[in-house]
């Protein structure tokens, strides 16, 4: 499915490959019915595979049965303005487009899960049609009539090979440049370019020492141990010595430069990994929420610290041992071609076919390794997911089956290890093998010119003490492209978050706004976290500054969709929300979220003291101030009968302390934080009669002077809100008093009956 430009002839919005005769048939018609959408399903009525096109034009929305030679007569043709309540009826194994014709329900398509989003986006554009239509009988003032909308949410595909692109980046795996990513990966040494400098000049100089011991072996066996020419005892002895010493000096310095260059490397090293991590975490703090909805804490946790770490491993490590072995070819090469140049050439025949070997072989084994990687993170996730829901897992006796669990993506982690590490143990003897067959080439020509007297035997010996210089940095090379791999997989999981762009961010006009008063106004607010199935809908009213509002509404209404926008965690699609007159994408969102406080109903505290929970949001808070916002709460006083007092540890999520003490820790947090626009968002959930009051009376003192928007189950506890907006369907049902309400006998009359006849059968029980 592609979108295709507004002065298409047959002007279709979203237009998939039309048989012939369709499209002959739209582009007739376009003069006077022009096609907006013409789309194919993937389903017939009767649940079996076939393909059946909906088009819809300015005036009718029609069916057309597979189109096999000719265009057959529609199987359904009505008028585009009779159509109500167009809807997604969810099946097993995929969905119907319903509509309301003339007040009686009409399935129009059916078609397989592959293609909800695609059907999603057409329902959400008659919804609009339809809204459209709608205002224009009103005689509001409207818009031009709607369009289709991109799917900016689609699975994207690289324009190189067609592959779906991971979610969150636009990176392609398979036609990744690896050398822009290892130069990326080197810009991370420019803020430590003096250090990385010196660590290089010693590598240099570090090499060159490495010379100097295999070039004495030449004079030591011509002049000393077998020389060629009758040479006096005593000058053999001296010479002897003389040679030991500069072997010993030259030792003693190779040692201490590679001891110092050590130090330097593990001082580069973790300075790198440090600023790896931090700018990681940093980079994941700023993102918006929807990227966590779709990723496993544990697969962050991973790329946070192994990724980083094997990111530290190339840069440090891996670069210096590259640059050094570099080096050690080019001048142990230098010196080779030197010495004897036919032997030279003779040892390089082998190389072009080890090159070519691992070229090969690079592909294989790269995606091995991101299998491995893979493989991974999915272990660590479940670690993570486990660990953190062991008093679920404990309460239901289910150790055995997540143990299981763990078992199963140990033993797939396992198997992706394994079949890499063994592809390349397999692999790597047979490239050094071949690689190394000079050393015989070398053996049996210099040995001939040993014996017709055309190099000495020292010589031979130098040459092969440097050829064995030589093959030592051969074979780190013939392993960079494992080593290659490993790393760049990691250098991608790392890039991956880097580069994925939070969707709500602060525009480049941004107003500062040091104090809200706390007019929050919804204008026309339409919503949904699939774009395709909005949550609200077209909804506006007004909350005063220090009004209390009650959100009503039964699960799934928007309440809590509501109060995610209202904090900013997400970008409303269509319409306003204004805060003092500002829209909210105006204000910059360190300002917008520091004068909102939350009271959540799962309340989430961190693994430290109590006195560090409530200063949470005011960390200079001093211990006067922390203890006047817990007896506002109605939380000193079980706070001191603990032994440690405020310096009690509350242990992982709050778990050492009641329900009923996190939520009003929670409440003191949000006193200390002292905000202009308070949520509570069912704030006395779960908790007994005696707490909920405590919670309760610490609540009214919290509201005093605030706009607070509260959402309860519990309707009753919503009796001292100025007004109550009840949710339905993403829209507002009813708005008023809770007085007001129950005398309407409306959907708010419905919810509180229902309430009731629960709690008599619970007191029956």
């Amino acid at each position: 499915m592609t979108d295709t430009p507004t002065d298409n002839p047959t002007r279709v919005t979203v237009i998939e490959t039309l048989p012939a005769p369709l499209d002959q048939a739209l582009k007739a018609e376009a003069a006077t019915a022009p096609a907006l959408i013409a789309i194919a399903s993937d389903l017939t009525l009767s649940g079996d595979y076939g393909q059946e096109w909906l088009v819809v034009t300015d005036e009718t929305i029609r069916v057309y049965p597979a189109v096999n030679g000719t265009l057959p007569a529609p199987r359904l043709n009505v008028q585009l303005a009779s159509i109500k309540q167009p809807q997604v009826e969810s099946l097993v194994g995929g969905g119907a487009l319903v509509l309301s014709i003339a007040g009686t329900p009409t399935e129009l398509v059916r078609f397989s899960n592959a293609q909800q989003r695609k059907f999603g986006r057409v329902v959400k554009y008659l919804s609009d049609v339809v809204s459209y239509r709608d205002n224009v009988a009103k005689g509001k003032e409207v818009k031009e009539l709607p369009k289709l909308e991109e799917d900016k949410d689609e699975p994207k595909r690289c324009s190189g090979c067609n592959l779906l692109l991971p979610d969150g980046t636009k990176v392609c795996p398979a036609c990744l440049n690896k050398g822009k990513v290892l130069m990326r990966l080197f810009g991370y040494l420019k803020p430590y370019w003096k250090l990385t400098a010196v660590v290089w000049t010693l590598m240099i100089t570090g090499v060159l020492l490495s010379l100097v011991g295999p070039s004495l072996i030449g004079p030591l066996t011509d002049k000393v141990m077998a020389p060629v020419q009758p040479i006096p005892f005593e000058e053999r002895m001296a010479t002897l010595s003389g040679l030991i010493l500069i072997m010993i000096m030259t030792g003693i310095a190779s040692q201490s430069l590679q001891i110092v260059r050590a130090r330097c490397v593990v001082k580069l090293g973790t300075s790198l990994s440090h600023d790896l991590r931090t700018e990681l975490y940093s980079h994941l703090q700023f993102l918006s929420l929807r990227f966590f909805e779709k990723r496993p804490v544990g697969s962050m946790i991973s790329r946070i610290t192994q990724d980083t770490q094997a990111l530290e491993s190339v840069l440090v490590d891996g670069l210096q041992h590259f640059v050094i072995n570099i080096l050690h070819l080019i001048a142990i090469g230098i010196l080779l071609f030197y010495m004897n140049w036919k032997l030279t050439l003779l040892v390089l025949i082998p190389m072009p076919i080890v090159m070519v070997l691992s070229h090969v072989f690079w592909k294989r084994i790269m995606s091995m390794w991101r299998r491995f990687w893979h493989t991974r993170s999915r272990l660590t996730a479940t670690v993570s997911d486990s660990l953190s829901g062991m008093r679920v897992v404990k309460a239901f006796a289910k150790e055995s089956v997540e143990v299981s669990r763990f078992r199963e993506h140990s033993e797939n982690m396992m198997m992706a290890d394994r079949a890499a590490e063994q592809t390349w143990t397999t692999l790597f003897p047979i490239l050094w093998f071949i690689a190394s067959t000079g050393t015989y080439i070398v053996w049996y020509f210099g040995g001939t010119s040993v014996l017709n007297k055309e190099m000495t035997f020292g010589t031979l010996n130098v040459f092969l003490a440097f050829l064995g210089m030589f093959y030592g940095p051969l074979q780190f090379l013939s392993r960079i492209a494992d080593y290659l791999a490993r790393s760049l997989t990691s250098a991608e999981r790392v890039f991956e978050i880097l580069d994925s762009v939070s969707e709500v961010k602060d525009a480049d006009d941004s107003v500062a706004l040091p104090r809200i008063e706390g007019k929050v106004e919804f204008k026309d607010v339409t919503f949904g976290y699939d774009k395709n199935k909005p949550v609200l809908k077209d909804v506006s009213y007004t909350i005063n500054q220090g009004e209390m509002i009650g959100l009503v509404g039964q699960s799934g209404a928007g309440k809590s969709t509501t109060i995610n926008l209202i904090c900013r965690f997400y970008e409303v699609q269509s319409g306003q929300i204004l805060i003092d007159g500002v829209d909210i994408r105006k204000i910059r969102q360190q300002d917008l979220r520091s004068q909102i406080g939350v009271v959540l109903q799962d309340t989430f505290l961190f693994n430290g003291t109590i006195a560090e929970n409530v200063a949470y949001a005011r960390p200079e808070a001093t211990l006067e101030e922390i203890m006047a916002a817990a007896k506002a709460a109605n939380a000193h006083d079980f706070i001191v009968s603990k032994a440690d007092g405020y310096d009690t540890k509350v242990g992982e999520r709050g778990q050492s302390l009641s329900g009923g003490e996190r939520q009003r820790i929670s409440i003191a947090r949000a006193i200390l934080h002292n905000p202009r626009i308070l949520i509570l968002d069912e704030a006395t959930a779960s908790v007994d009669t005696d707490t909920e009051k405590q919670i309760q009376e610490a609540i009214a003192r919290l509201v005093k002077g605030r706009t607070t928007i509260a959402i309860a189950h519990r309707l009753s506890t919503l009796r001292n809100a100025n007004r109550l907006l009840v949710l339905k369907d993403g829209k507002i049902a009813e708005m008023g008093t809770h007085e007001e309400l129950l005398e309407k006998k409306g959907e708010f009359h419905r919810l509180v009956s229902m309430q009731q006849e629960m709690s008599k059968i619970v007191q029956l029980a």
